[in-house]
């Protein structure tokens, strides 16, 4: 009776073998390896890790004199499930078309904690997890710098992967606010005070009105603070 179960495995075995191999069958070792070289050369998997699941083409892939040129459809970044032709120029020239997913392996940044909307961000409120990016997004914080000066758009709960469109410039401007302008112009700095008009994140620009009734426009420098360029 074991001896019957244990032929019984081995054949259900050779069954999934036979199915992986077949689903593999149109793959030449050259188009595989035309494949693999474009992709180990391309921009966006430079320094990464990934691996390759290969999709069953249709027909069995012809042979090339040379190995076939591969080209990428419709897309910049050759992650996740990408398009490729293959275009034999050599010999009797052909074009195929052909499909794979490239799964990549990397860092990214997640909350280590609660995190409240509307909360500026530092580098301690994060910690790195690590995963499949191919299916988290193209959004992805990966470099703490990101967060700097900025504020969240969003409560997030920790273990959270943080993404771009989470963040916006932390507002240092709120219409209505009393706040200190600094004049600029050739030689000269002249400090006044002045009320914004609009809010404004760091960087962005703002008009006030300044002591002597002027509306002047500038650029917010800090918390509660403008300067403006006189020509």
């Amino acid at each position: 009776m074991k001896a019957k179960y244990l032929l019984q495995c081995l054949g259900g075995m050779l069954i999934l073998l036979g199915c992986a191999a077949s689903a593999l069958a149109g793959w030449t070792p050259q188009a595989k390896d035309a494949v693999n070289r474009f992709l180990k050369s391309h921009p966006s998997l430079e320094g990464r890790d990934y691996s390759v699941q290969w999709t069953e083409p249709r027909g069995v892939l012809p042979t090339c004199d040379k190995l076939p040129r591969v080209n990428l459809q419709s897309r910049d970044r050759a992650w996740g499930k990408i398009f490729l032709s293959l275009n034999c120029e050599e010999g009797r020239p052909w074009v195929r078309p052909v499909s794979v997913y490239v799964a990549v392996k990397g860092r990214y940044l997640v909350a280590n904690q609660v995190l409240r909307k509307g909360q500026a961000l530092s580098v301690t409120d994060l910690q790195w997890a690590e995963g499949d990016l191919t299916k988290l997004g193209d959004t992805l914080l990966d470099d703490p710098e990101q967060v700097k000066n900025m504020e969240l758009l969003r409560p997030l709960q920790a273990g959270t992967p943080l993404r771009l469109n989470d963040l916006k410039p932390i507002t240092v401007i709120k219409s209505g606010d009393q706040i200190r302008v600094t004049l600029l112009g050739k030689g000269f700095a002249i400090d006044t005070m002045g009320q914004a008009m609009s809010d404004a994140a760091l960087g962005g620009s703002v008009k006030v009105r300044i002591s002597d009734g002027k509306i002047v426009q500038g650029t917010a420098v800090s918390q509660g603070a403008v300067e403006v360029l006189i020509d």
